[in-house]
């Protein structure tokens, strides 16, 4: 009975490593990321509230989407320089939030939705990794623009979904918040 509960949890975690085989190294480098961006916020004095600059959810939901787009044609290494920059960025505006609204609210404010969207940029990094080798063969004419524009959208599916949830997260932490 033990061997058949181990086995059906490991499958969905085997399709998961198969589909996006690098998935844990990319989210660890967001996370040190994250830790660099606190880190370097640290070093400076955050005053009142004017200091930090607000974004709805639905301007993160497209922020984070035209991100994942252009992950798509930067490459892998092009998508991790993104996600690790916008990984300080959040590192950086973590501790500009504590510092203007405190930490019960700010940890209030992003304790669903960050989760969801450090592992959606995790998600688009591997989606950038799985779609260069046909965006190649596109340029060099091996592909059509049709089996571009299918891999392009069998790629974002994944981190679409949690951009998703992570902007509908956001909104209902905000209006929570209100209350």
């Amino acid at each position: 009975m033990s061997s058949r509960l181990t086995n059906s949890v490991r499958t969905p975690f085997k399709a998961l490593r198969s589909r996006f085989p690098y998935l844990g190294t990319d989210f660890l480098k967001i996370l040190i990321a994250i830790a660099c961006g606190i880190g370097l916020a640290s070093l400076f004095t955050w005053g009142s509230s004017t200091d930090v600059t607000s974004m709805s959810a639905p301007r993160i939901l497209l922020h984070n989407a035209s991100l994942a787009v252009l992950a798509l044609f930067l490459t892998h290494y092009g998508a991790m320089v993104m996600m690790i920059l916008n990984g300080i960025w959040l590192g950086m505006g973590m501790v500009a939030s504590t510092a203007a609204i405190g930490l019960h609210q700010t940890v209030a404010l992003t304790a669903v939705h960050i989760p969801l969207e450090i592992v959606a940029w995790a998600l688009t990094t591997q989606g950038a990794r799985l779609f260069w080798p046909t965006l190649l063969g596109v340029i060099r004419g091996e592909h059509t623009w049709r089996r571009m524009a299918q891999k392009m959208r069998e790629v974002l599916i994944t981190p679409a979904t949690f951009y998703l949830l992570a902007a509908l997260a956001e909104w209902a932490e905000d209006a929570l918040l209100e209350r």
